[in-house]
């Protein structure tokens, strides 16, 4: 008999065990004693690496258990009941039935990424997953997992074995380290809560540490978003400014002149706010407040300091935020802009209310250009600027608009702002935030480590006693 080394009762006769011996070491199961004897019905459950997993699965386990037949009565082989001296009622047996394991169904793997999402859709609905995530899902297996399988002459779940996913990396070396590690995840997601879950994969398989490919990160492949250095900076603002933003003034229907007034504003408030692209275009005009917090200068007069307070939420992990910017001037410089424009064009019926997004195209009533967009014109200035950045001297990738984001961060630490409050500001990790400040604070003290040595002679450190003047 297997030794018990957990036990974790679950209803009145049934209990989840986990065995330290045996060829049952190491697995969980549902234990449940059979009325009027002193013999368990058992079976293994399957795809859980905990006890509390394992209580969680149990229900469904026993309910399994109890629809199938009773065989815990024993027939003798002419179908005859056997029991004391072959006479009377017959005797339940006290010998355990073990169900230990059950061979993995099959389904259609297209079938089974459609069920997957299906149910990934009931968690969007049950407000618990964000839309664009399951969305984000769907596409990757849609086009590049699913073409896999179908790559590796895998159409069938039952297909799937120890080797299947060992030469995904090479199928997705375009892709980039951290994509490819997401998408592996991805599939670890899939096998775990869908997979495993429903029996089309052994639990065993997806325990194996082989089962799923490795990806090693660098440190240069979580900067994919470098900050923009302050030279870097001036020559792309400048540029965007003068040059570029006036373009549409020299052709004779001036084509792109709102949206690059847009594009130029769009930069200054995402570099001085640390906000994601997706958060500033979806900003609003109510999630802005102005306030002059006033200044006293030298000669005691009192200098006006406006401020800008953003609140805003960030889509990806649903933290709230207050971000103190200073882009006052400017936004109430882009909202003059904006209502010069609707007097220019007189048009009469288009307002800016509370509810406008900030950053929105008037002619089209406010509604946002798209995020694509944005990054499309970011590519054209970037390799029109080519030779003329030098990039961020810590990370090979060129600037993209998450830049922005990551050029605040660093402004910030960079000032000597504490890591909490960058980290609280930019809603960012303060584990990750604190990775970037270990990396810049050696800038920081580059002077105070290469000063030269002022003599070499060392100088006995000499006490200076305050209640003894002799």
């Amino acid at each position: 008999m297997p030794k018990i080394v957990d036990k974790r009762k679950v209803s009145k006769r049934g209990a989840v065990v986990l065995y330290g011996s045996g060829s049952s070491a190491g697995q969980y199961f549902y234990r449940e004693l059979i009325p009027g004897t002193k013999s368990y019905r058992t079976r293994r459950i399957e795809g859980v690496s905990s006890m509390d997993e394992a209580v969680d699965q149990a229900f469904e386990v026993a309910t399994e258990l109890r629809a199938e037949p009773d065989l815990s009565f024993v027939t003798g082989a002419a179908g005859q009941s056997q029991s004391q001296g072959g006479l009377g009622r017959p005797q339940r047996s006290y010998q355990s039935i073990e169900v230990v394991s059950r061979k993995p169904r099959s389904q259609p793997v297209d079938i089974a990424v459609k069920s997957w999402i299906a149910a990934e859709i009931d968690k969007v609905e049950a407000g618990l997953l964000n839309r664009k995530t399951v969305e984000a899902k769907e596409r990757k297996f849609r086009l590049h997992v699913v073409p896999y399988l179908a790559s590796k002459g895998v159409t069938m779940t039952a297909q799937i074995d120890s080797f299947t996913f060992n030469e995904y990396p090479i199928y997705r070396s375009t892709a980039t380290p951290l994509v490819r590690r997401q998408e592996i995840m991805l599939i670890k997601e899939w096998c775990r809560n869908y997979l495993v879950k429903h029996r089309y994969l052994d639990s065993t398989l997806y325990l194996d540490d082989l089962f799923l490919p490795k990806t090693v990160i660098r440190d240069t492949d979580l900067m994919k978003n470098p900050a923009i250095t302050p030279e870097d900076w001036k020559t792309i603002i400048d540029f965007v400014r003068d040059e570029w933003r006036k373009r549409p003034l020299h052709q004779e229907n001036q084509s792109g002149w709102i949206f690059r007034n847009i594009f130029w504003h769009y930069l200054l408030f995402a570099k001085n706010t640390g906000m994601s692209p997706e958060e500033v275009l979806k900003l609003k005009w109510k999630q802005i407040e102005i306030i002059d917090e006033g200044r006293v200068n030298s000669k005691a007069e009192r200098v006006k300091w406006e401020v800008a307070y953003v609140r805003t939420i960030r889509a990806k992990t649903q933290q709230a935020r207050e971000i103190p910017a200073n882009q006052a001037r400017e936004l109430q410089r882009w909202k003059a802009w904006l209502e010069q424009w609707i007097k220019d064009n007189q048009a009469k019926d288009l307002v800016i209310t509370k509810d406008s997004y900030v950053f929105g195209d008037p002619r089209r009533y406010w509604k946002p250009f798209s995020y694509k967009h944005y990054g499309e014109v970011w590519r054209d200035i970037r390799n029109e600027l080519k030779d003329k950045l030098s990039g961020h001297r810590f990370s090979p990738h060129p600037y993209t608009l998450y830049s922005m984001r990551s050029s605040f961060i660093e402004d910030q630490l960079m000032k000597g702002i504490p890591v909490m409050e960058v980290a609280q500001m930019a809603g960012h990790s303060i584990v990750e935030t604190q990775k970037t400040y270990a990396r810049l604070n050696l800038r920081r003290k580059g002077a105070e480590l290469t000063l030269p040595e002022l003599g070499k002679k060392l100088l006995q450190a000499k006490k200076i006693d305050l209640f003894n003047n002799e």
